[in-house]
């Protein structure tokens, strides 16, 4: 099976069932099929074929999930791209993955405008008014036609995810039919996905932690997905208080935005988990949701190049605070692993945490040397640091990357994170090495604190020496209004180790 065939099961029980809905339009299973083959038979005619490359970029629309099914129709290799890049981030993408078309909503024009010179050869697919030799999005997918479906085995690339770049250009990760299918099953199976599910999903589907859940396993269920990009408080209290949605997918910012609504807030009474990834989430965060909205939330844990999901807190039993869960099921396998002798270790020991399983992803692209080191003796390597307890439940303690060597002991950024995190005036922080001629590295803190709050560096200093070793206390504080982000949240400390120190 390749994911052309995602819809067979639900279309042939739901026909008239919706699929998708988001910015005031909606696919019935019906529609998304017979437009996305329409999409591919268009394509087809203007040549596009088996193994072309194209561009995906755009926000959370329904078009996202009909461009997919037509481009899998197709047997294209469709390259997922963040919207909010820049004219140089989004050039390098195209010229390494040398797609041969890219589809966009015409508002992201002027970002393409400056690339068209150096790319002569790419095709611009516009949702909107484009230039004159521009494809019409809306005339392709109104066009009727027919186009079979593309063979494709499981092992054919179905996307090119590129990673967020911590060390340089982004890579282009090679995701197999068989990588999505595999995960999108065991993801069904641990969170018990059905027909009945609504998901609400508001994180960006070229994440992969959103686009397996809404374009992978809800289809494979016969479930709902409401897409929104417009992240305003109305509209996510709407979407939060919808007595349909049933699984919301959120990083730990979001869980934080909603713990700051109104103590009326009440969330949907259907709402049976909030599937939480996409960077570490602090366990008073988690404490403090659980005792307002109760045990909704569950973390899990994994990457672009697992498809994405490796572990998730099952929710069969109540969620263990700190935790990401235990390995997925089907054959999904994780393990702690010495990083350097490369000896599985027992329970407690903390080493590098390695994955293996149908789920791991084929390898970069044009990076033979890149895909080499990303494994060890079959397994994938995934930079973080971690242990296993007794109970089989996971624990992440720090990237390998970011663990900080002070006079020769090592310190784990996360964990003294967690510990500013309990002073209440802060409401968000950030820990980094920086260089110390005697010893080496020490630590570096970067705080911003709620509203209507403020703190010394004193005081933020004085509270970590009463909580932590002296080798874990900052040595400098920064504070900041607000702290570098990604599209998807997640603190970039790469950014912040550029910042001058005192």
């Amino acid at each position: 099976m390749n994911l052309a065939h995602l819809l067979d099961s639900s279309l042939a029980r739901f026909p008239a069932k919706v699929v998708y809905e988001g910015d005031g339009r909606s696919f019935t299973y019906a529609q998304l099929a017979g437009l996305s083959e329409n999409l591919a038979a268009a394509l087809a005619c203007e040549g596009f074929a088996a193994g072309a490359r194209v561009a995906v970029l755009l926000p959370n629309l329904p078009e996202y999930a009909l461009a997919m099914h037509a481009l899998w129709r197709l047997g294209a290799e469709p390259v997922l791209i963040n919207p909010q890049l820049t004219g140089r981030e989004l050039g390098y993408i195209l010229h390494d993955s040398e797609a041969a078309a890219i589809l966009l909503p015409e508002a992201l024009l002027p970002v393409l405008a400056p690339l068209r010179a150096e790319l002569p050869g790419l095709r611009a697919i516009v949702i909107g008014s484009g230039a004159e030799n521009d494809l019409d999005f809306a005339r392709l997918v109104a066009t009727p036609g027919h186009y079979p479906i593309a063979h494709r085995h499981e092992d054919d690339i179905a996307q090119i995810m590129y990673t967020s770049g911590t060390t340089g250009n982004p890579k282009g990760a090679l995701i197999s039919h068989g990588n999505l299918l595999a995960n999108a099953r065991s993801g069904i199976e641990r969170l018990q996905v059905t027909e009945a599910d609504h998901l609400f999903c508001i994180l960006p589907v070229f994440h992969a932690f959103a686009f397996t859940a809404a374009m992978v396993i809800i289809p494979l269920v016969g479930g709902t997905v409401s897409f929104e990009y417009r992240l305003s408080p109305k509209r996510l209290i709407a979407h939060l208080s919808d007595p349909r949605t049933s699984i919301l997918v959120a990083v730990p910012s979001l869980l934080a935005t909603i713990l700051r609504f109104p103590p009326e807030l009440r969330l949907s009474s259907n709402l049976r988990c909030i599937l939480c990834g996409g960077g570490p989430l602090p366990p008073q965060l988690e404490q403090a949701f659980a005792e307002r909205f109760g045990d909704l939330v569950r973390q899990g844990y994994g990457m672009t190049e697992c498809s994405p999901y490796a572990a998730l807190s099952p929710p069969e039993r109540p969620a263990r605070l700190g935790s990401i869960g235990t390995p997925m099921p089907q054959e999904h396998k994780l393990a702690v692993r010495d990083p350097v002798s490369g000896a599985f270790l027992a329970a407690g020991a903390v080493g590098e945490l390695v994955v293996s399983g149908p789920h791991v992803f084929k390898g970069y692209l044009n990076q033979p040397a890149a895909t080499a080191d990303a494994f060890a003796d079959g397994w994938l390597r995934t930079g973080d640091l971690g242990y296993c307890d007794e109970d089989g439940y996971f624990f992440i303690v720090d990237r390998l990357k970011d663990m900080i060597i002070v006079a020769g002991e090592k310190v784990y950024s996360r964990e003294v994170e967690d510990v500013l995190l309990g002073f209440e005036p802060i409401r968000e922080v950030a820990v980094v090495g920086i260089p110390d001629t005697d010893k080496g590295e020490v630590v570096r803190a970067f705080v911003s604190f709620k509203e209507g709050t403020q703190a010394s560096e004193e005081q933020i200093v004085q509270y970590a020496r009463a909580r932590l070793a002296a080798v874990k206390v900052p040595k400098q504080v920064t504070i900041m209004d607000e702290l570098p982000k990604s599209a998807t949240g997640k603190i970039l400390k790469r950014e912040l180790r550029k910042m001058p120190t005192a």
